[in-house]
């Protein structure tokens, strides 16, 4: 079976007040460490322009404050939970944010949570553990050099790591009383790839994970390369990545999305997508998929496989 060593992407996201921040008055939510969404009711997503291949994600945003008060808003952008196996560990790459136009800094938060939500994020800095440490435990079930022991409260009964952990982009941002702002960011994903792997078993793995139909699978066994090796068949498989995205903290904000598109653009014109999505992609061109509705309400988030037929000379 496929080691999912990470499955990261983002989408802009969900405020960390408690109350309405207005200017002069901004509460940020911040609970030890812990970045809280929250609903907030005065900000309208008027417009949301996705973009995702396996080498970029670019999101196109235009936001308006419909309050007669300037609001200023700590927000988030969450990367979904890493997951570490015997692949090698990796992250994020370019990460840009722009405010109409302009780039703007953010700060990166790495939050540590058990299965009942509750932060440890500041507990395992304390004990010097972070993505390293843990992507090795993982792997060797070792405790790194120099490294204090995790509490056993941490741990399943297998003794791996009982708890998640997600990187998060965070800044706080103007809202002017009845005006627009348009943000923006992009980045290189990391996703969730390996070895070929034969048609079988990425077909096991990913028919619910990506919503494989039927058109699918047999789309993915045509693409098995199967060889001739000393008289016998030898499988190599297909070549694979999968890739999530987080879209429902869309809801977050004021109402519906009023304008949204999707794109989605593979690497080869014979490359495979699936993808759990409640709409209906066209095609635009040999690469790229499109979905473009108005007054759009996000009801799942995108969990997206390529497949392509290795190339081996």
């Amino acid at each position: 079976m496929p080691s999912y060593f990470r499955i990261l992407t983002c989408t802009i996201t969900a405020l960390l007040f408690s109350t309405p921040a207005f200017a002069n008055d901004s509460s940020f939510g911040d609970a030890n460490g812990s970045i809280t969404l929250k609903y907030q009711p005065h900000i309208n997503m008027d417009k949301e322009s996705l973009f995702i291949s396996e080498t970029e994600v670019r999101v196109d945003y235009v936001f308006t404050n419909t309050s007669s008060q300037d609001l200023i808003v700590p927000i988030a952008f969450p990367m979904p939970p890493m997951f570490f196996g015997s692949a090698d560990h990796s992250s994020i790459d370019n990460f840009t944010l722009k405010v109409n136009g302009k780039t703007q800094p953010t700060q990166h938060r790495l939050v540590a949570q058990l299965a009942d939500k509750t932060d440890i994020s500041t507990e395992l800095k304390q004990l010097g553990w972070g993505v390293d440490e843990v992507a090795y435990f993982a792997e060797y079930a070792e405790i790194p050099k120099g490294k204090s022991a995790l509490p056993q409260q941490w741990l399943d009964e297998n003794q791996q790591i009982a708890f998640t952990l997600s990187d998060y982009f965070v800044w706080q941002q103007t809202f002017p009383a009845g005006q627009s702002v348009a943000i923006s960011h992009s980045y290189s994903p990391s996703i969730s790839t390996g070895v070929p792997y034969p048609a079988s078993e990425i077909i096991d793995t990913h028919t619910e994970l990506a919503c494989l139909d039927e058109s699918a699978k047999q789309g993915i066994r045509k693409r098995n390369l199967i060889v001739k090796q000393d008289g016998e068949d030898q499988e190599i498989g297909v070549e694979w990545s999968h890739l999530s995205y987080i879209l429902v903290t869309a809801n977050n904000w004021q109402g519906a999305i009023k304008d949204f598109k999707l794109t989605l653009k593979k690497s080869q014109p014979t490359d495979l997508i699936s993808l759990c999505f409640d709409g209906e992609l066209k095609k635009t061109d040999p690469l790229t998929f499109e979905f473009q509705q108005k007054q759009f309400t996000p009801k799942q988030d995108l969990s997206i496989l390529f497949i392509r037929k290795p190339n081996i000379e």
